[in-house]
């Protein structure tokens, strides 16, 4: 695609600002969302409301690409507000873009959507039946999410539908609510870290430089040989990690000791000594993006903890 029309929401989220930084253009790329990106982000801006009934013309006819970033952020016993600035905004979308012709929708959902029930020890292999059915999952907004945008395309396929299930990014932009940051002030505080089992999370992490270029190999690459309808489903991981790991990692880099809570109670599903999170292995879109490799996580997390400090 020579000069293509991009419209993207999430704009003002940690993987939008970096995707737009690195190749926005305010001549071809239009950024929709309730609050407007800072002015040196290089997009044009249409203040909507994603959640609600869309104007006709909110995606311009001749649009090449969807990139849809946005979800909703707020508590996980928020049904309704995650169902509305989720699930319902990416039905919106999808029935925005099929009105205005767009080509290409690109996806970002989570490796979270997986269902947890796979043993401790090992992560979820892209050619896993689970990466191409529904998906189960406690982070069930995104499941609904997805499972809307992709039901949209096959039972009206106008577009491409390209599914990135994006891991952990990790970089230091990463926003002062992140879990990351989080954990960076808990530990600089002393307060002791609670885990689920005793080595709490299998986490998918992955550099966010990794995830702009995904992003960008989705927006304008040729579609993948052997690809079923409506698109390619990638896990966008580059290594698998133990939380209790990060944790430590984490520590040593900022320079102080972690203390850690063991679990007293049952987790709310019922198991102590299994991740709540599945990790993709990544291998798919490794492949189908060139086999690039991906970028090691341990100095990215050090250059967290290094904005995080000079911050």
């Amino acid at each position: 695609m020579s000069q293509p029309r991009i419209v993207v929401t999430g704009a003002t989220g940690f993987i939008g600002r970096a995707l737009c930084t690195r190749i926005g253009d305010r001549g071809t790329w239009l950024a929709l969302g309730r609050s407007a990106p800072p002015p040196t982000l290089p997009v044009l801006f249409r203040t909507v409301d994603l959640s609600k009934p869309l104007p006709k013309d909110v995606i311009p006819d001749g649009t090449d690409v969807l990139v849809h970033l946005a979800a909703h952020r707020g508590a996980d016993n928020d049904v309704a507000g995650h169902f509305r600035g989720t699930a319902a905004a990416t039905l919106n979308l999808s029935e925005a873009a099929r009105r205005a012709g767009v080509k290409r929708m690109v996806l970002a959902s989570s490796t979270s959507v997986y269902e947890p029930a796979l043993p401790a020890s090992r992560t979820l292999l892209e050619e896993d039946r689970r990466v191409h059915h529904r998906p189960l999952a406690y982070g069930f907004a995104k499941k609904w999410a997805e499972d809307a945008a992709r039901l949209s395309a096959l039972l009206e396929p106008v577009a491409e539908l390209w599914t990135l299930r994006i891991g952990m990014a990790v970089g230091p932009t990463m926003r002062e609510q992140s879990w990351m940051r989080t954990t960076l002030r808990r530990l600089q505080a002393g307060e002791p870290y609670p885990l689920v089992g005793e080595r709490g999370h299998h986490l998918g992490l992955v550099a966010l430089d990794d995830v702009t270029e995904a992003l960008i190999h989705a927006i304008a690459a040729p579609l993948p040989s052997h690809t079923l309808a409506p698109g390619p489903v990638w896990n966008v991981v580059g290594e698998a990690m133990w939380e209790r790991d990060v944790v430590e990692h984490l520590a040593a880099s900022l320079g102080v000791t972690p203390q850690f809570v063991e679990p007293t109670a049952i987790d709310p599903f019922g198991w102590t000594d299994q991740p709540w999170s599945v990790a993709g292995d990544g291998g798919r879109w490794l492949r189908e993006a060139g086999g690039i490799r991906p970028r090691p996580v341990r100095p990215v997390l050090d250059s967290v903890v290094r904005a995080h400090v000079g911050g």
